[in-house]
């Protein structure tokens, strides 16, 4: 991909303006970009009517749900004509077997509910990402370019539902009264040619709107693309450096330009002058001329409109009786609300239809993604009141015992004094949640289980035992200080009368 090469303005625009800027590349290769469309869709419609035959109506359903699928062949020659390589039809029928069917699964499943599949579109098929990368690369892109091409799938399915509307609409006043009637009634009794004729207006106006939204999407992702990578900067310096990379050139068109200025002398300014002024004079003389001498044109406006058949017309206001109008006027065929109504409502139906079902996928995908793993919290909550403690502190170990204090203890003498004091702080822990009820969220800092155990605990001597245990292990911990022999054999000492399961330490 070359930057220079490039057919439009790379520069900073507001999501808007890019929007507009890809309907106009849609008006500018308004044949290749049609043609590409009618070369996958028109042959998939006629397919589906194929396949589907006697049951036409799921032809509209089929269809909605190819749209990723339809979008790839627009975008592929805009993304080769917008630098200067405008596809043949030779390259694009060789390569439409592998932009049709590159993560067609994927696209058709779970990216299908994207609400900004025209945004993330040019990622999966002109970058070629796929799976992490493609993960990364939209994370890259950020927020801002999906909101705008949310809004623009909104704007774009409401317009493509009024062009359907227009267009029925446009068939129903084009033809004939009493032909109007029967088409009407073909439509209304849903047989399989009023469904056709449905299907053909609804492809009508997916085929206007469809390249217009694939081509909105792609300039979004140029102008997201444009503002993180500067590419309007870049092409301002290269250009820059073209410009100045002949200084000979310059040297010399200075060099011409002082010339041409020492040429200018002051006689001819003058001269110059004196022309203006006497130029001016003979307009005067020439306007005064002719404002003296009448004009024959003018008088013979004047003549015509002096004569009778221009002289002002005299309007006349009366009253009459509605009985004077002429009776044998055929009274105007009766406008079908009724039809119309029924048109009206079955869209509604069918827009509900579309939302249910939308919201059992929904409850579907959150049930498949989110339900198990809820499930299995609430679960890990009901059978486990000990806390969730992690790095020395929050790990799930049962009720501790007095063995947990011996351990403590060889631990010290062998020299590990920090694994020593872990041992009992996280033993002390667990000793609250189980034996005290007193449970320590999984983000408490030592403070807050200080704080915890102030508020909670009613026995001062343990209150007091771990308040001493708890600043024996912020020393170990933080500041790489082991508290001396005597305390640590007396926090082994005291730590089973209070935690443990039954036991003392020995003496």
């Amino acid at each position: 991909m070359s930057l220079e090469s490039a057919t439009v303005a790379l520069r900073l625009r507001n999501p808007w303006e890019a929007t507009d800027l890809g309907v106009a590349m849609v008006r500018h290769w308004i044949g290749p970009v049609y043609g590409a469309w009618f070369t996958v869709a028109l042959p998939l419609f006629l397919l589906l009517h194929l396949l589907c035959w006697g049951n036409w109506w799921l032809i509209p359903w089929l269809l909605w749900w190819l749209k990723p699928w339809l979008d790839r062949a627009p975008l592929y020659l805009l993304g080769h004509a917008l630098f200067g390589d405008p596809p043949s039809r030779r390259q694009f029928r060789r390569e439409l077997p592998r932009l049709l069917f590159r993560q067609l699964i994927a696209a058709l499943t779970w990216r299908r509910f994207d609400l900004a599949r025209s945004f993330v579109l040019p990622v999966s098929q002109l970058e070629g990402l796929s799976g992490k990368a493609r993960r990364q690369r939209l994370r890259d892109l950020g927020q801002p370019g999906r909101g705008p091409a949310v809004w623009l799938t909104l704007v774009c399915a409401n317009v493509e539902a009024a062009l359907d509307f227009a267009l029925l609409m446009l068939v129903w006043l084009l033809i004939p009264d009493v032909v109007a009637l029967e088409f009407g009634d073909l439509l209304d009794d849903g047989s399989a040619w009023g469904q056709l004729w449905l299907n053909i207006i609804g492809f009508c106006g997916m085929s206007l709107v469809e390249p217009c939204y694939v081509a909105a999407g792609f300039a979004l992702y140029l102008n997201r693309r444009t503002r993180l990578e500067a590419w309007d900067l870049e092409l301002g310096f290269r250009r820059m450096a073209a410009r100045w990379a002949g200084p000979g050139r310059t040297v010399a068109r200075l060099a011409v330009l002082v010339v041409g200025l020492s040429l200018l002398t002051a006689p001819g300014m003058s001269r110059a002058d004196h022309d203006e002024l006497s130029l001016c004079e003979q307009r005067r003389v020439r306007e005064a001329e002719l404002a003296q001498s009448p004009s024959p044109v003018k008088q013979a406006l004047e003549e015509v409109l002096r004569e009778p058949p221009l002289q002002p017309c005299e309007w006349r206001q009366r009253w009459r009786f509605r009985e004077d109008e002429p009776s044998g006027a055929a009274p105007e065929p009766p406008f079908r609300h009724d039809l119309l109504a029924q048109w009206f409502a079955g869209a509604v139906e069918m827009l509900l239809w579309f939302a249910f079902g939308l919201f059992l996928a929904v409850v579907g995908w959150w049930a498949l993604r989110k339900a198990p793993r809820a499930l299995a919290r609430i679960r890990r909550r009901s059978i486990q009141p000990s806390p969730l403690l992690a790095q020395g502190r929050y790990e799930a170990i049962s009720p501790p015992s007095a063995d947990l204090a011996d351990e403590a203890w060889r631990l010290w003498i062998a020299g590990q004094s920090r694994e020593a004091v872990r041992m009992l702080y996280q033993g002390s822990l667990a000793g609250l949640a189980t034996h005290y009820r007193l449970p320590t969220p999984a983000s408490a800092t030592e403070e807050d289980c200080l704080r915890l155990a102030a508020r909670h605990l009613a026995d001062p001597e343990l209150r007091d035992f771990f308040h001493r245990l708890t600043r024996s292990w912020q020393a170990v911990a933080y500041a790489h200080r082991p508290p001396d022999a005597a305390v640590a054999q007396t926090l082994c000492q005291q730590w089973p009368r209070y935690f443990a399961v039954g036991g003392e330490w020995p003496a």
